[in-house]
């Protein structure tokens, strides 16, 4: 995946967050995360940009995407 910005995430989550979910929940299953669905990757992301703390593995993964970058 391309190097993507937080800001850059985050808008494409607004405009789009079924497919930003879809590839976000791929990459997650990919590092091993095998029982992550799209549906609750959606979720999470909501959860967490409305101010909710990581919980657990995949949670961190995507707070450390929505502060800082993807590679």
């Amino acid at each position: 995946m391309p190097q993507v910005t937080a800001e850059k995430l985050k808008a494409d989550f607004q405009a789009m967050p079924k497919a930003v979910s879809k590839v976000l929940g791929k990459a997650l299953r990919d590092f091993g995360y095998t029982s992550i669905t799209d549906e609750w990757v959606e979720a999470e992301i909501r959860r967490l940009l409305d101010g909710g703390e990581a919980k657990g593995g995949p949670s961190k993964f995507l707070v450390g995407w929505l502060k800082d970058e993807i590679d």
